[in-house]
């Protein structure tokens, strides 16, 4: 009996399973017709549905009088991407559904408009070059300037209720520092998380539930695993937050540093001239 592995929905390396786990995980969804499974005696990783005829076709008792069993054609759910043997698909336009998912697969059809779907495991993923991917940043951030302008709404009534704050040059305070006196500052301080609560809910749930992100969905794009599968959720927030770190540590860091260095220099000139 083969020990396969196999890579989960978060491309994570699982096994050794035995073929009927292999099949069991299929049918459960656990595994898709994209998912990489390798055994030895391959020269490498290949995609589930690669190997998938052979092994239905072990699952099954060969015909009587038959030496050998015939390898089992098989197709891919549109809905689900789960492989299944031809015989049990219902067609769909271009598309297979598997029996148990024909009257979900319509209903979002109609709900997202979708048009053109069929089986397309067999086609290679095609990354997005680096200009489309600025591109949709550009037009996601554009999207979200009017959300982060209401947002600040409470910064900007602070700023007009407490007025220009008076600084005083012998005083080391979040006047003199900021320029904004104590309520304009933690106003401005509660929008930032407001904002910051804004990026994430709109990155992880577009992400999540539609596999791309406005700006993504206007220059034809979407987010998936190595192997092709949907994003969960907590994995659509974690490339949030790699993102933002990575953005963060390149473009941010080092001129907030520079900040840090030319108060510390400010504040430090100050207090010598205290002393």
């Amino acid at each position: 009996m083969a020990h396969w592995f196999y890579t989960d929905e978060n491309a994570v390396q699982q096994g050794p399973v035995e073929d009927s786990t292999l099949l069991d995980l299929n049918a459960g969804g656990a595994i898709t017709a994209r998912s990489l499974v390798w055994r030895e005696g391959m020269p490498g990783w290949a995609t589930f549905r690669s190997v998938a005829p052979a092994l239905f076709a072990h699952a099954t008792d060969p015909p009587e009088g038959a030496d050998d069993r015939a390898a089992v054609e098989v197709g891919v759910c549109a809905h689900s991407g789960r492989v299944y043997p031809i015989a049990e698909l219902l067609p769909y336009g271009e598309a297979l559904v598997g029996p148990e998912h024909k009257e979900t697969f319509v209903r979002r059809l109609l709900e997202e408009a979708a048009a053109g779907i069929s089986d397309a495991t067999e086609q290679p993923l095609a990354y997005v070059g680096f200009w489309w991917r600025a591109l949709a940043s550009t037009l996601d951030y554009l999207i979200k300037i009017l959300p982060s302008m209401v947002l600040m709404i409470p910064y900007y009534v602070a700023a007009w209720y407490e007025g220009a704050p008076e600084i005083d040059e012998d005083e080391v305070s979040a006047a003199a520092l900021f320029g904004m006196g104590p309520m304009t500052l933690a106003a401005y301080g509660f929008c930032m998380l407001l904002m910051l609560g804004l990026s994430i809910a709109y990155d992880t749930w577009m992400v999540g539930r539609y596999q791309a992100t406005l700006g993504k969905i206007i220059v034809g794009a979407k987010v998936v695993n190595p192997d092709g599968s949907r994003l969960t959720y907590p994995r659509a927030f974690w490339r949030w937050f790699v993102k933002k770190v990575i953005i963060g540590l390149i473009v941010w860091a080092p001129p907030f540093v520079g900040l840090a260095i030319v108060i510390s220099l400010v504040v430090g000139a100050i207090s010598s001239g205290d002393s």
